[in-house]
């Protein structure tokens, strides 16, 4: 037996997935950021997704010959997506429309699992189909929903939004006039805010000794 190569295998492993983790979590946060700056350009990405989601269900049926049925539930689950691009950023996770999607979504996964468990490809393959074709879109209203209350300015309506309620932007009621922040944001500057505090309590408070030099000293250099 080798132990120690097993070891270093098992322990490298799960190093590599911590770093993988970590690199996720470091893009979601900034692809958050960007939906929240940019709104108008991500709702113009989603609808070309969408779209470009109806070419390739046509591409499957012409070229590659794949079950009607399946592409026909999995294209109507696009369609379902579209509806919310309706109201975006702002969306209602109680709305017909979002209900809807998640019923879509659950239906476009049952007939392409249904669908490749009576074939034989390797499970690359089927991920990179799956990303492509079933999870692109609602990936990006996934990401889209960091936009739900950091967008617009406080004034601002959007049709179909619930009256009166904050929508995000500028705020002069809730943080001094700051953004708005959406939850995944908050947590990570709290997380920031607290490691703060913890390296100004470890470390001395004239600073590391022989780091800091007295300005008056300088003069005669």
């Amino acid at each position: 037996m080798e132990f120690v190569s097993d070891a270093l295998v098992y322990i490298g492993g799960y190093l590599f997935l911590v770093f993988v983790a970590v690199c996720l979590a470091t893009g979601l946060y900034y692809l958050a950021e960007m939906v929240e700056e940019y709104t108008r350009l991500t709702k113009r990405v989603l609808d070309y997704s969408i779209k470009a989601s109806y070419g390739l269900h046509a591409l499957l049926l012409v070229f590659d010959r794949l079950p009607f049925f399946t592409l026909a539930i999995s294209a109507g689950s696009q369609f379902a997506y579209s509806r919310m691009l309706r109201r975006f950023p702002f969306i209602d996770f109680t709305s017909v429309e979002f209900l809807g999607s998640l019923a879509a979504l659950a239906a476009s996964h049952w007939v392409w699992v249904r669908h490749f468990h009576g074939t034989y490809h390797s499970t690359e393959y089927v991920l990179g189909f799956f990303f492509m074709i079933v999870w692109f879109v609602p990936f990006g209203f996934f990401i889209s929903i960091a936009a739900n209350e950091s967008v617009l300015p406080g004034g601002a309506t959007v049709p179909g939004a619930p009256q009166g309620g904050n929508l995000g932007g500028y705020d002069p009621n809730r943080g001094g006039g700051k953004k708005t922040r959406n939850a995944l944001l908050m947590l990570l500057d709290t997380l920031k805010m607290y490691w703060a505090r913890f390296t100004e309590k470890i470390m001395p408070k004239g600073g590391i000794p022989g780091t800091y030099r007295d300005p008056g000293h300088m003069k005669g250099w």
